[in-house]
């Protein structure tokens, strides 16, 4: 984990050439910071928005906002938790514009995969159709833990930065929703 963290920042630093108090970035450097993150920011923004037409274009923006604003980064190792945050913030702007539901609900997400040729025994099918169910009731900031967890694959301490709550609130909250998910399940 030290080594992966060691190299994120290695990288990170040469991409972000500091010349007299200012960022400067090659298009080749953002290329790369894109090339890291761009999947991961289309499948948060396709989770909220349910259409790729809509979430690429949404990626393209925050991708766009992000070189834009590149210079205002201050700190270059925080560059996917400030990518995400403009990603949500891109999305939460889609919705306010558009008038459509605020997220997209987790059952609607879920059926969506099941469109992909999977066989499932009749007992899995059963306890995904009640794992959606129980998901759809969550509330919106539990939903948002596990799109950015789960859907964005981002660690705790990306959460933290992108909500702005301490990382133990983060995964307190996280592992209890999981449990009590599982209790539900079981039940």
């Amino acid at each position: 984990m030290n080594e992966t963290k060691a190299l994120k920042k290695e990288s990170l630093a040469l991409m972000m050439n500091e010349a007299e108090g200012t960022h400067q970035t090659t298009t080749a450097d953002f290329t790369e910071l894109y090339r890291r993150n761009a999947t991961n920011v289309f499948y948060y923004l396709y989770s909220r928005v349910r259409n790729v037409a809509d979430a690429e274009d949404l990626a393209s923006q925050t991708f766009l906002t992000a070189l834009e604003n590149l210079p205002k980064l201050r700190d270059p190792l925080k560059f996917t938790p400030w990518v995400f945050t403009i990603a949500r913030n891109k999305a939460f702007d889609y919705f306010r514009q558009s008038q459509r539901r605020p997220m997209a609900d987790f059952d609607e997400e879920l059926e969506s995969a099941k469109a992909v040729e999977v066989t499932l025994s009749q007992t899995d099918q059963d306890r995904l159709c009640e794992l959606e169910s129980l998901i759809s009731r969550l509330s919106p900031l539990e939903q948002e833990y596990l799109r950015l967890r789960i859907v964005a694959d981002l660690p705790f301490a990306e959460i933290a930065s992108i909500l702005s709550e301490p990382e133990t609130r983060i995964k307190k909250k996280y592992y209890r929703l999981l449990e009590r998910l599982q209790a539900q399940v079981e039940n």
